[in-house]
């Protein structure tokens, strides 16, 4: 019962988050979700760049 009612209570949460997002952002939502999709992208290069390195794989 009390798994339940977290999981429905995260569920909740999660869609009022989306809601207000796509809401408030409107047409600047894809512009927002395409610069966060960058910015995490250009970082796990940043992150994984020194291991490739370490490997001895040619960058």
């Amino acid at each position: 019962m009390k798994d339940s009612l977290l999981l429905l209570t995260t569920g909740a949460g999660v869609s009022l988050v989306a809601w207000a997002f796509w809401h408030y952002l409107g047409n600047d939502a894809l512009s927002t979700l395409n610069t966060v999709v960058l910015v995490g992208v250009v970082a796990d290069n940043f992150r994984l760049r020194p291991q490739l390195r370490e490997r001895g794989t040619k960058v």
